[in-house]
């Protein structure tokens, strides 16, 4: 099969360069790249703390749409989403901010109004939004709580503190058991009154049952419930004989109060440990004190909460992925394989280790200079070495769709370009490499399309200017998972226990 001349493939990948950089060129100077197809509604969050762009939207755990922008009005986050053009919104929709486990990331979640509600419109806004919660307003909250018992503890102290407290105290404890004495006095002095009562009851009941068997039977009912109403006081009184009984015994808590000395004694010195207790406070010692009087302590608390803070901020954005890819060279009928690490402290910046196996090997160009009987020669060997490993070490950046990346490629200082299509799933890269001044650069295209996550194919040309024939078309494959994609494998592997 005849192949096209290096002048005719230098000048095919030249004009798809100037194309592709043209459009380029053309988006990042106008700063605005399209984002899908959708409508645009927005929402106002009290913090938009930890929350990103191009995170998902989510109805019910499906995801509807993603976040589009993210900026500063009025002193509040107003976040515009993009929502898909098949999904119908109400008025009535709500808003929340959710995140992902504890240090999962963060999404937006919309939870549907009622049918009856009209359509939300393209660039309206949802009214209702969920407040946020953070460690800011439960550390405000604390401090509430503690200044509440701070004013407890004081008037507990003002008002049983002192000899006149004591007064106060020791005379309700004498109002109250002159009152139960003469609840007692009054009882016993009635009980025969009580019983003659119910003595006439009886008698007036048999007169009504004489009118009753004569009249009618509306009587009968009347007697009935004065006799049941009666056998309830009995029971009653009796009740409260025995109540104060127990009480002029010494019996209960009650009892033991009015009659015990030692009880009154022993809650002196409770109050009086009480005051002592407030009063340590107030002076600022012991923990509590220093928490509530010290501003040092409160500050030094601060201090820490707000590192606390700024750490779970930097983990909720760090992310690691790991990759595998294998290529396969139609010109040498073999496989080249690349084994990555991406480590991802920011959306818009990453670092990128690999591994690689090259079957085409690592070549070592030595020129040997000899002078034999006033004749010089030159020996230029080409050794290959088909074992040795490639590595990569690159730092990358990205602007919008477009990034730019640096570094070490395949044991060589390099440079690559990328860009982004359809949120992601396309990537065009342009890499070159091996800047070697005895032979051209090593130049690779190639196109990556994520079909389903986690899985990739991938298609290009490899060293397509080479000078030595090394050029050659290339498909193949890859599998990336994320940090979290790691751990939810490992937790559901089953590990036998003894």
């Amino acid at each position: 099969m005849s192949k096209l001349s290096v002048e005719a493939k230098v000048g095919f990948f030249v004009v798809i360069g100037i194309l592709l950089l043209g459009y380029m060129s053309m988006k990042v100077g106008k700063f605005s790249f399209k984002r899908g197809s959708g409508q645009d509604i927005s929402v106002f969050f009290d913090s938009a703390s930890g929350l990103s762009k191009d995170v998902p939207v989510e109805i019910a755990g499906v995801e509807v749409g993603r976040v589009r922008k993210i900026s500063l009005k009025n002193g509040k986050a107003l976040v515009t989403l993009r929502i898909n053009p098949d999904i119908k919104l109400r008025k009535d929709v709500k808003a929340a901010m959710r995140t992902r486990g504890i240090l999962g990331d963060k999404y937006v979640e919309l939870i549907p109004g009622s049918l009856a509600a009209p359509l939300i419109k393209a660039g309206e806004q949802i009214v209702q939004a969920a407040p946020v919660t953070d460690m800011n307003t439960l550390m405000n909250i604390l401090g509430e709580v503690a200044m509440n018992v701070k004013k407890l503890t004081k008037s507990l102290a003002n008002v049983f503190a002192g000899e006149k407290g004591e007064a106060s105290l020791r005379s309700i404890m004498d109002n109250t058991n002159e009152m139960v004495e003469a609840l007692n006095r009054t009882v016993q002095a009635n009980n025969k009154d009580f019983s003659a009562i119910i003595a006439n009851f009886t008698s007036f009941s048999e007169r009504l049952k004489d009118i009753g068997d004569a009249n009618s039977d509306d009587i009968r009912d009347i007697v009935a419930n004065m006799r049941a109403a009666s056998q309830r006081m009995e029971s009653l009184v009796a009740g409260i004989n025995d109540i104060t009984a127990k009480i002029n015994e010494g019996k209960g808590s009650i009892g033991k109060l009015v009659n015990d000395k030692e009880t009154i004694d022993s809650l002196n010195r409770s109050l009086a440990a009480l005051q002592n207790i407030t009063d340590k406070i107030n002076r600022g010692e012991g923990t509590i004190g220093k928490l509530i009087n010290d501003e040092e302590t409160v500050d030094n608390m601060n201090f820490a909460l707000a590192g606390i803070n700024d750490y779970i901020k930097k983990q909720d954005t760090f992310r690691t992925y790991f990759d595998y890819r294998g290529e396969y060279l139609f010109d040498s009928e073999e496989t080249k394989s690349y084994v990555s690490l991406r480590i991802q402290p920011r959306e818009d910046k990453y670092y990128l280790l690999q591994v690689i196996d090259d079957p085409r090997g690592r070549e070592t160009v030595k020129d040997t200079t000899r002078t034999i009987d006033g004749v010089t020669t030159t020996e230029h060997k080409v050794k290959v070495d088909r074992d040795e490993l490639k590595f990569s070490a690159q730092i990358a950046k990205r602007y919008y769709d477009l990034g730019l990346r640096g570094g070490i490629f395949e044991s060589t200082g390099g440079v690559g370009i990328d860009y982004y299509f359809f949120k992601d799933r396309l990537t065009l890269s342009l890499e070159a490499f091996d800047f070697d001044p005895d032979r051209n650069a090593h130049l690779k295209f190639k196109a990556d399309f994520k079909p389903v996550n986690h899985i990739y194919i991938s298609s290009g040309f490899d060293d397509f200017i080479s000078d030595e024939g090394r050029e050659s078309f290339f498909i193949g494959a890859g599998i990336s998972f994320a940090d979290e994609d790691i751990k939810t494998f490992l937790s559901d592997i089953p590990i036998p226990m003894n």
